[in-house]
Order: structure tokens, then sequence, then C-alpha cells
């Protein structure tokens, strides 16, 4: 036989047929995706007598083929080949979903140098199809010119087409669990605990599919004591949303860490998005909280308007310049607004996916928000986002992704108890604490400020002094006794004996701050204890 008839099979026999047919049989269904593709190939090649045997799958996102298993042309998967749609040899078989046979590679167009480095000659190609949609593309070689016949077409659609749905479905499998630790990595693990704030969210995957989205919420404390709870939708879905909805949410982080104000947080972030190029669209709400003064400052690039559940039940949106969304226009300028936010109201962010319903005007799905806060306001011992979540989406499946965050503003109670990191970062939050709570007792703003002060300093030496450089924590408890305050703080360090409490002015300030300051030392550690008779405008 000559040369164009090498590594064929001396005949197609039923026997072959059966054996191409076992690529589907049991035992591939429990593999995975790499181990079933590795098998599938190893029995296609001894199968049709070929010397190479490659399988590309479908990026449809990114419009490309990405090698995914390859014998004999193992450098494909290696140096991580792409194929562009219409391209190349395996380009033209999956854009025109019909089998392609090159004769002679030498006077072929063809994308991957690989296959002419290899010294591969002939080249057969067919598409991998599943219920009508091309998934990727199978494609085998020899090294000496072949003619591959009709039955050798027929033969390798069939293995192709026998083993679409295994391909398929391994794949998905994959994909839900990169999924799945996309969606844990990119959104937060848990939310922070403020006292006298409490948050619930939820976020839900829509349609069918397992497609990750681009939607996310955040919240984080800021220096100074304040909390950001930030709410956005990046525009797409797929790993290209989520990709910048990470990068998105890392800049924001930054941006505010660093001190910027909102306005210069959102412009920054739009400048990034634009930066990025077309199809990098984002809408963005970002709220900041003073808890003390009970205040939000908010800015939104394009954002669905913010619900706020007032603490006599009436549910209201708030009134909010609406920016253009991020990632359009660097000549666009934004604007803040301020809100209050007393003690039993909640806040109420979310995407459009939770009010967006097909062929239905979005005034209706902002008035059923509406209508299923204002029904969430008495819980079941569930979450408030879990409760207005069920009240809109449980009977009702959404096409598009849903991101919900609820901030409930809570009374603090008649005593203050806090257990905080020995890490300098917390005393801001303390003293902003402590001075919501001083304030919810009617104390006058003058010893407001001479008790957190005073208890600053208590905080700031045993964060300084009791623990060294070991993760600890520390206590503060305050109560009101008639016209008095009494506030303790305790850590349970071992302070050097050559290392008096209070060796700098700490306790000059207390003792000038308060009327009284006791400090028991003993192996469990030290406890401070000051009280301050109220002024009269306190009482």
């Amino acid at each position: 036989m000559g040369p164009r008839g090498r590594n064929r099979p001396l005949a197609w026999s039923n026997g072959l047929l059966e054996y191409l047919k076992s690529i589907t049989d049991s035992a591939l269904g429990y593999m995975s995706l790499e181990e079933m593709l590795s098998e599938l190939l190893d029995r296609i090649r001894t199968g049709l007598g070929v010397d190479t045997a490659v399988v590309l799958l479908l990026d449809e996102e990114r419009g490309v083929l990405v090698a995914r298993a390859a014998r004999g042309l193992e450098e494909e998967v290696r140096q991580g080949v792409q194929v562009p749609l219409a391209r190349g040899f395996a380009g033209r078989v999956a854009a025109q979903r019909r089998p392609i046979v090159i004769e002679d590679l030498r006077h072929a167009d063809v994308v991957n140098p690989l296959l002419r480095q290899k010294g591969i000659r002939s080249m057969l190609g067919v598409p991998v199809h599943v219920e009508g949609r091309v998934i990727g593309v199978m494609h085998v070689g020899t090294l000496h010119e072949r003619v591959f016949g009709t039955e050798d077409v027929e033969l390798l659609q069939l293995a192709a087409d026998r083993a679409a749905l295994a391909i398929d479905n391994a794949a998905l499998s994959e994909q839900r669990a990169v999924t799945a630790i996309m969606q844990r990595t990119l959104l937060p693990e848990a939310l922070p605990q403020v006292p006298g704030l409490r948050f619930s969210a939820k976020y839900l995957p829509g349609g069918v599919g397992i497609k990750i989205g681009g939607d996310w919420y955040d919240v984080f404390q800021l220096a100074g004591g304040r909390v950001a709870f930030v709410i956005g939708d990046v525009v797409g879905r797929g790993v290209v949303a989520a990709s910048v909805m990470a990068e998105t949410r890392t800049a924001l982080r930054a941006y505010l860490t660093e001190g910027h104000d909102l306005v210069r947080v959102i412009s920054l972030l739009n400048e990034l998005l634009v930066s990025m190029g077309r199809n990098r669209g984002a809408t963005v709400a970002i709220f900041e909280l003073d808890p003390e003064l009970g205040e939000l400052t908010a800015v939104s690039a394009g954002h669905v308007p913010a619900l706020m559940l007032r603490p006599d039940g009436r549910a209201v949106y708030l009134e909010q310049r609406q920016g253009l969304p991020l990632g359009i226009s660097t000549s666009h300028s934004y604007t803040c607004e301020r809100h209050r936010f007393p003690v039993g109201s909640v806040l109420l962010l979310y995407t459009d996916g939770l009010i967006e319903r097909r062929r239905e005007c979005i005034q209706d799905g902002l008035e059923r928000l509406r209508g299923a806060a204002q029904l969430s306001a008495d819980g079941d011992g569930a979450t408030f986002a879990d409760r207005v979540y069920r009240a809109l989406v449980d009977e009702t499946s959404t096409e598009d992704d849903v991101a919900l965050l609820a901030i409930e503003s809570l009374p603090l109670g008649p005593t203050l108890a806090l257990t905080l990191d020995a890490q300098p970062g917390v005393l801001a939050g303390l003293r902003r604490t402590l001075g919501r709570w001083l304030a919810g007792e009617g104390v006058g703003e003058r010893d407001r400020f001479d008790i957190a002060l005073a208890v600053s300093e208590a905080a700031g030496n045993a964060i300084e002094h009791a623990y060294g450089a070991r993760k600890a924590s520390f206590d503060v408890h305050c109560e009101r006794d008639g016209d008095s305050v009494c506030v303790t703080v305790s850590d349970s360090g071992r302070w050097r004996t050559s290392r008096p409490y209070g060796r700098g002015r700490g306790l000059e300030i207390m003792r000038a701050l308060v009327d009284s300051v006791e400090i028991e030392r003993g192996e469990g550690g030290t406890t401070v204890t000051m009280a301050k008779r109220l002024s009269t405008c306190s009482q």
C-alpha cells in the first residue's frame, strides 16, 4: 500500500463500529472531564488508525476554541492553544458546522503552528454538537498523507455525536464547580459584626444554566468608624462579567480605604472601567454610614433606587440623582446625597433582577418590592433579606441574577457590651459606637466627648501593652446608672512589672475627663473602671 493509505485500518467491520460506539460506555460517565477526554481520544486514535487526536471545546463568550485534550499532539493542551471561530482548520469546522478534510497540510490555511511543527500531513475534523449547538471540535491527523473517505468521516462524526452528551455533561459539572468557587470568592464570606447594625444578604444566579454573574454586594468598615455598603451590577454574565466585577470591587475597596470621598471614588471607578475598553459597563451604588449621627451619604452610577423602610413601617425610595453607569464616559460628573437613617430603619439595596420581569414596566416591579418590604417588617425567624426574597422570587423564576443586601439599624439597648480585636484600627469605631449609645441614653454632646475619649485612652493602653504582638481581644462594658455613666475596659493580657499602667499621659487624661478611674490588675488581666457624673443638660 502506498503512502496515501498508510495508517488506515485494514477493514471497516461491525466489530470496529461497535468498538467506536464503546466511547459512551458507562465507565466514562464516572470520570472527570480531562480523564474522559483522554480515554476517548485513546480509543478514537486506535480505532481510526491515526497519529493524533484532539478535542477543542468552545468558549462562547470569547468566541474561541480551546484545546482541552490531545493524544499525539499534547503540546496543544500544554501551550493552551486557542483558535478563533471561522479561522484556521478547527475554527472553520465549528463555524461551518460540518466535517472538513485536509489531504495535504502543506497547502492549507492553518493558524496553529504546532500542526506543521509536528509534521502533520492530513487531517479530518468534525463538529461536536448537542441539541443543535456546537460545543467543540474533534479532529484527527496522520504524519503521512492519507485520503480520509466517507467512511472515515462518518465514523469520526459518529464518535463525536455519541460522545457529545458525555462531554457536555462533564464540562457542565466542571463549570458548576468552578462557578461555585468563584462566586464564594467574589462575594463576602461573612458580613461584619457592627454594634447597632444587622446585615443580611442574598445572591442567586438567574435563569437556567450555571453561568456566574456580575451582580455583587459588599459591606466593610472604614477608618473613623464609618461603614460602607455597596451594591453593583456588571453588564453581561459569565467569566468576563465576573472578572470585571472582581476588579471593580477590589478597586472600590482600595479607593475607600485611601480615604477618598464618595464622588471621587465613583469617578475613579468610572475612569477604570472606561480604560478597560468597551463592554465593561456597570451600575453601582455606594452608601457610607456615620453610625453616631445616623446619617447616610450616597452616590449612584445608574443603579436602581435604594428602598428605605422607616421606623413607622412605611417604605419609601430614596431620592438620588442617577449618574451615568460606569464605563461610558469620563466627562460625566457624579453628586452625593444625604439621608437620615434613624434607629428602627432598614435600608434595602438590590440589583434589577429582583424587580424586572419580561413584558412588565419597571414601575410595577418597584411597587411590588415596596409592598414586599412592608410585609417583611415583622419577621418569622428568617433574615430580612430572605423574607423579601421569598415574597418576590420564590414562585417566579428570574431571568437575571439577583443580589440583595439589607441593613437594619437596631437600638443598642440599656447596656453596651463589646468585644473588640486588640488592634489600633478599632478605636475610631469604638468611639463612634460609644457616642451613638450615649446619645441614645440622652447624654449631652460634651459629656459624650469626654467619656468616649477616656474610654479610647483605656482601650489604647490595652491594645499597646497587654498582649504584645499576639492576636487577642479586649472587652468594653457601659451602663447608665441614674445621673452617672460607668464604663469598664478589661483585657486578659499580662503587663510587664516594670511597665506601670498609663506610663505616658493616658491615665492623666482619663482622670481629667471622668470623675473616677479605678485600675485592678491580676493574673487574669487588667480592668479599668471609669465613672462620670453627667452634667445637668444630660440628665
